[in-house]
């Protein structure tokens, strides 16, 4: 296939500030076949239909394969090639608008990670071969061109966003955890936890059951005592040196907590671990 790129003429006359399609088309590279290093004057976003290829920008290279997506940030110096074994087949679509960039963060890409994995593929190749498939010359074409593009990022940007939110959970609970396991000896409450994570309490804990089945009060609760029982079953400690080991601030509340998660007392409990041993 050679290329074929196509010019939105209608491009730049300001009919929507929010996106406005400049270019677009698909190319099957020749072995090596390369652009730039140059500058883009608008945003431009590949999708990699076969093969393998690679970018240069920011002083970083990558190496691009099919299914996945690759962005151009307008005014930055980038240079793209097609591998000399197994060159790729991509095709493009190049934007401006007030919006651009916005879109461009909501799908996942930053100008230090310029390269995504192809979400929602199916529906992208589909947009893609309709997009080309445009008359130039039909009265509805600047409403094809813009649904068209609105589909391409809508697509992306419904996985990625989700991926990202999701990660973004794992990690906020993977520190909650961390931060439980590091200070639960102290006095700390679900309010400090969240804090420190710089989350609303409610939201915290939220996320936080949802992906542990547990709230973060019973959770650390629970890591608490097991250090508790642990203590009694591994030193001479008395109750009230294990109650502040674990974080609370007398051997009665310790006990009354104790007692209602393993239905027996702290001592009762160090009773049957001496006369286990």
């Amino acid at each position: 296939m050679k290329k074929n790129s196509i010019l939105n003429d209608d491009a730049g006359n300001q009919k929507n500030t929010d996106l406005e399609l400049y270019y677009f088309g698909t190319q099957q590279c020749k072995p090596g076949e390369s652009w730039g290093p140059g500058i883009k004057t608008q945003y431009k976003l590949h999708f990699v239909h076969e093969g393998t290829g690679h970018l240069k920008a920011a002083e970083k290279e990558y190496t691009i394969t099919k299914g996945q997506l690759f962005a151009c940030y307008p005014n930055e110096i980038v240079y793209y090639w097609a591998d000399t074994g197994d060159p790729w087949r991509y095709s493009w679509v190049a934007f401006d608008g007030l919006n651009s960039g916005f879109y461009f963060e909501r799908a996942g890409f930053s100008k230090s990670s310029l390269v995504i994995d192809c979400p929602n593929r199916d529906i992208i190749e589909s947009a893609f071969h309709e997009i080309l498939a445009v008359k130039k010359y039909d009265a509805n074409k600047d409403l094809n061109y813009l649904g068209y593009l609105y589909l391409i990022l809508a697509s992306i940007v419904d996985k990625s966003s989700a991926i990202t939110s999701q990660n973004s959970t794992k990690d906020y609970v993977k520190e909650a955890v961390t931060f439980i396991k590091k200070n639960y000896s102290q006095p700390i409450s679900v309010a400090d936890i969240s804090a420190d994570l710089s989350l609303d309490r409610k939201y915290f804990s939220k996320i936080f059951k949802q992906a542990l089945q547990v709230s973060p009060h019973e959770y650390l609760i629970n890591y608490r005592l097991a250090r508790a029982c642990e203590l009694m079953e591994t030193t001479d400690l008395t109750i009230a040196e294990i109650a502040a080991t674990v974080g609370y601030d007398n051997q009665f509340s310790f006990s009354r907590v104790f007692k209602k998660y393993k239905n027996i007392s702290p001592s009762e409990y160090k009773k049957q671990v001496f006369m286990n041993k």
